[in-house]
């Protein structure tokens, strides 16, 4: 196998709008930079095959931009999509990129992403050189459940007996002389503790940050996991709602990960390399649309937030207008293989933590890095158990501009897709 590593600046200019908070983002544009964000690059190849694999330190990359930016680093590299996936840490005080929540997107910014991306990869790419892959797991406390019930609903709110994902698998490529080339690591929670105009790569940064002090060297790509209904602990721990965070708390959770994340290392077992790569587009029906007369009553409500009566205005127009909703929502799963036991599964969604478990335990050995916010923003992905609850994750399909929400039942279609990428080699 060859590898290689790079990570490419991606800090915005003052004023570039903000994603992750509705409210917030609508307001005004970023005002300084608290920490450097990036975009990290790993490449791998072996025995005729290439991979690369990308994280970024901001909420969304929509659907539209991951097709754009893997044409544009396709073609430099001759790859396919198929073999380039790209997540995102979901931080809640990056810049904005995607369609979530009646967003615009600076274009000349979505330019310097997409040049960025090209750059990380080609420097990836041409830094490879002989390595070896190892990969273990280790155990992580940061993710709480946020799903409370509570007066006969589901609250955003510290849920400590709820299931919270805290697998964390991890990748370590090292060089001929057993140096880190890149050290690959996937937490399942929200980086959403902080709020304002700064931009910074919440506690993913700091968890990379105390991961590089042991290593010496900064070489992690931190993957966003399934963790669409996970906030970190130390905001809930013994308190009926969330915490109002700090910075201290954000480097407090980021270094939490780093600690439980090191002793790991020492436990890795080297794989044999192979390299699949295949992807899969999906469809996550949805339910019936409402009457006309209901999206327009949606949009005449007043009392409803701005973007609720822009989009049910927006459904309503194209009711009247006799264009056809969609009837599901068409996501791709992505899967990379690159060695014996060792993959990677990205969703294009929200992913929330029980699908760690559905993705993981069906492929049994070996480590499985389950993940979402992989190739696109989507929409929250809840797990059937869920739509009798409700809660945000199942009744906030309009933020993603759905008609409706999603309907249950569709764990066999995931298991189904995972089949088909065995079937393609990602075993």
């Amino acid at each position: 196998m060859r590898a290689g590593f790079a990570s490419v600046n991606v800090n915005p200019p003052m004023g570039t709008p903000m994603m992750g908070f509705g409210s917030r983002d609508r307001d005004h544009g970023c005002q300084a930079i608290h920490d450097d964000i990036f975009v990290r690059a790993a490449y791998l190849e072996h025995d005729g095959h290439a991979a690369l694999i990308m994280g970024y330190d901001m909420c969304f990359v929509g659907r539209v931009d991951a097709d754009r930016f893997k044409g544009a680093i396709g073609r430099h590299l001759a790859l396919s999509p198929a073999q380039i996936l790209l997540n995102t840490s979901h931080s809640h005080v990056g810049p904005m990129v995607g369609t979530w929540y009646d967003a615009h997107p600076d274009p000349a910014y979505v330019d310097q992403l997409c040049e960025a991306t090209v750059q990380a990869g080609r420097e990836a790419c041409g830094s490879a050189v002989e390595a070896t892959i190892w990969t273990g797991e280790a155990k992580t406390k940061l993710p709480m459940n946020r799903r409370r019930s509570e007066d006969g609903g589901v609250l955003n709110a510290p849920n400590p007996p709820g299931f919270a994902y805290d697998r964390v698998p991890l990748c370590m490529i090292r060089d001929q002389a057993g140096e880190p080339i890149c050290l690959m690591f996937s937490v399942s929670c929200h980086p959403s503790m902080i709020s304002g105009w700064e931009i910074s790569s919440e506690y993913p940064g700091y968890a990379r940050l105390g991961v590089a002090e042991h290593l010496g060297v900064d070489v992690s790509l931190f993957l966003q996991g399934v963790g669409g209904d996970a906030k970190p602990s130390i905001m809930g721990e013994g308190r009926a709602r969330w915490d109002q965070a700090a910075w201290e708390d954000v480097e407090r959770a980021g270094r939490m990960v780093a600690d439980e994340i090191i002793p790991a290392l020492a436990d890795l077992q080297q794989v044999e390399p192979g390299i699949a790569a295949a992807t899969r587009e999906v469809d996550w029906p949805l339910e019936a649309p409402e009457s006309l007369d209901w999206y327009e009553a949606e949009a005449a409500n007043e009392t409803l937030a701005e973007v609720r009566r822009i989009w049910a205005r927006g459904v309503a127009d194209a009711l009247r207008a006799g264009e056809p909703l969609p009837g599901a929502a068409t996501l791709s799963v992505q899967g990379i293989r690159l060695g014996d036991g060792l993959r990677l599964v990205g969703i294009e969604g929200e992913a929330v933590s029980e699908w760690g478990p559905i993705i993981a335990d069906d492929y049994g050995s070996g480590v499985t890095f389950p993940m979402g916010y992989t190739n696109g923003e989507g929409l929250y992905l809840p797990v059937s158990r869920m739509f009798d609850e409700g809660g945000y994750e199942v009744i906030s399909y309009w933020e993603y501009g759905y008609p409706s929400r999603l309907t249950p039942g569709f764990e066999p279609t995931m298991l189904s897709a995972l089949d088909s990428l065995r079937a393609a080699g990602v075993t």
